[in-house]
């Protein structure tokens, strides 16, 4: 059985169905499964998916989470849970692959099933070369953010891998908050523990792994015969289209506003493809559904000239009291 699995809320469903558009094109045995932090809406057409609700998993009890949790927050303290579930729902699944939905997957995924032979989890670095303190987006911020990136994660059947398991979703339930001045982020900054308290821990630094705005700047990116190339060595397994809006074609992310796709000739005709794909797989009927769980906040309007330059400058000081 090759099972890849999801979570996400009714509202990001869109990028859901995209990514499984990406595996179905490049991994067609492979069968996606949606965890939804969510009721299933309503819908005029068919999700080619099976989508599991988090009311067929556990008790709705999710306001219970320390902090009141946002819809986000929510959403990601349960990729544990969902994983647990699909481990002991299907006795013969030996491997599980957990992706984000905002990913693009571009080749075969069995390199990762082949390592998971060897290892009972994988976990991918973001970056892996120094950065300069004096960037706005610099060794500091991921020190806040996570040393891994937890959009990918990849998992053997082993009691060890249970262990793990376990940790991860009970720490979420009362650390899985979003405030990186204080040391909170998300899912993600718990698992630089876990090369410390677990074994047969994989760091995969193969730089075909995550592409994203974050490591852009350490991997060269070519197009050539209808394949990205990675530092002229690995074929572009999946890209991370973390902070991207198809309502802002033009930025790379929403979370780094100075970077533009057009800095980036090579992947122009990636992120167009993913920009059509998001339109195709119901855009417009997802972004407008209010999740039922956690607690919403509308998306913010674009801040005016004045405020982006307030912005800027106030990264500047920032980097002017960090030298001195």
């Amino acid at each position: 059985m090759k099972l890849i699995y999801t979570v996400c809320t009714a509202n990001y469903l869109y990028q859901a169905l995209t990514m499984g558009e990406s595996l179905k094109n490049t991994n067609p045995d492979y069968e996606l499964i949606i965890g939804l932090v969510d009721e299933i809406p309503v819908t005029d057409f068919q999700i080619p998916y099976k989508i599991i609700p988090i009311s067929d998993v556990q008790t709705v009890n999710l306001a219970g989470f320390k902090g009141e949790y946002t819809v986000m927050e929510v959403a990601t303290a349960c990729k544990p849970v969902f994983g647990l579930y699909l481990f002991e729902k299907y006795p013969n699944l030996e491997k599980l692959i957990y992706f984000d939905t905002d990913l693009w997957i571009l080749d075969s995924v069995e390199p990762i099933q082949e390592k998971l032979n060897n290892y009972d989890i994988i976990l991918t670095p973001h970056i892996t070369q120094p950065i300069d303190l004096q960037e706005q987006w610099n060794e500091k911020q991921f020190l806040n953010a996570g040393l891994y990136n937890t959009g990918f994660v990849g998992m053997r059947r082993s009691e060890n891998t249970f262990n793990f398991l376990n940790w991860w979703k009970n720490h979420l339930k009362d650390y899985g908050y979003y405030d990186f001045c204080n040391g909170m982020g998300i899912d993600q900054l718990c698992v630089n523990f876990v090369p410390l308290f677990y074994d047969k821990v994989l760091i995969d630094y193969n730089p075909a792994y995550n592409l994203a705005y974050w490591n852009l700047h350490e991997r060269k990116v070519e197009f050539s015969n209808g394949k990205y190339l990675i530092n002229g060595k690995e074929n572009l397994l999946f890209f991370h289209f973390s902070g991207y809006s198809p309502e802002k074609p033009q930025l790379l992310s929403r979370h780094i506003k100075s970077s533009k796709t057009s800095n980036y000739p090579a992947l122009i005709t990636l992120f167009d493809i993913y920009h059509k794909a998001l339109l195709k797989n119901h855009y417009q009927f997802f972004k407008s559904i209010i999740p039922a769980y956690g607690k919403y906040n509308p998306p913010k309007k674009e801040k005016g000239f004045i405020a982006q330059l307030i912005e800027k400058s106030a990264w500047k000081i920032i980097n002017f009291i960090d030298n001195f």
